[in-house]
Parts: C-alpha cells; structure tokens; sequence
C-alpha cells in the first residue's frame, strides 16, 4: 500500500515570479512565500509550523524548508523541534514531479505527484521510498 503526503494550503499567495506556459512548476505559484501556521497530530500535540517555498537555480527547482515546534506532553516534556527541507524536481524521462524531502533526524522520503488525484487547489504525493526510517514504518 502506498501512502501519500497531501499538501493544503487554505490560502493563496502571489510571489510574481512568472513561467513560461510550458513550465512543469507553474501550477505550484500559488506556495511560493513564506507561511506560518500551527497543527496537531501525535496525540494531539499542538505545533507551530513555519515553511517557505522559493524558485531556485532559474527556475529547474522549488526549494521547500519547513520547522515545526510541537507542545510539551507526556512522551516529549520539553516539547519538540522538527526541521525538513525538500527539492520538487521534474523528472523528464517519467514526466512526473518528484519531491526528495531531507529530515533533520535522519532519514529521506521521496515522493511522486500523484497527477490524476491532484487539483488546482490539492497536492497528492505518494511515497516511492524512505531511508534510514524504522522498518515498517
């Protein structure tokens, strides 16, 4: 079974950063900026979240960097800190948008767009690997 990453955003932000119309990245416009906002999820722990995705070496790649800090609870008395950063690349021999994501506790998952599922305001990423994560996970 795989598992997907969905990306939402309930909001939109103009960056002016243009494509050309045959660009593989010009339905992502609508991320580029800097977001902050808060989560739940593990428990119910509550977390501030901050991302921001930028057009990097002209336009062949979107860099995503994310940090999440999560409430202290009972597993976690401090709390926790969370760091990721990702590159969305085009893959021209697949023709698919592929999505490393880099974790500060070790491990990376890379991602496929899931084309057929996605809309212009949703994101579906399905996992194609994970390194060094728990077995099974």
């Amino acid at each position: 079974m795989k598992k997907s990453l969905f990306i939402m955003i309930s909001m939109t932000a103009f960056s002016g950063i243009s494509f050309s119309q045959n660009s593989n990245f010009e339905r992502f416009a609508f991320l580029f900026g800097e977001w902050t906002g808060t989560g739940s999820g593990f428990g119910n722990t509550r977390s501030k979240i901050q991302s921001e995705f930028k057009v990097i070496m002209n336009g062949k790649y979107i860099q995503i960097k994310n940090y999440t800090e999560s409430e202290p609870n009972k597993s976690k008395p401090k709390g926790d800190k969370h760091t990721d950063w990702g590159i969305l690349s085009f893959d021209k021999k697949r023709k698919k948008v592929i999505y490393r994501q880099f974790h500060s506790e070790g491990y990376v998952n890379q991602y496929v767009l899931n084309d057929s599922l996605s809309t212009d305001t949703k994101l579906i990423f399905e996992t194609e690997t994970i390194e060094n994560f728990v077995e099974g996970g």
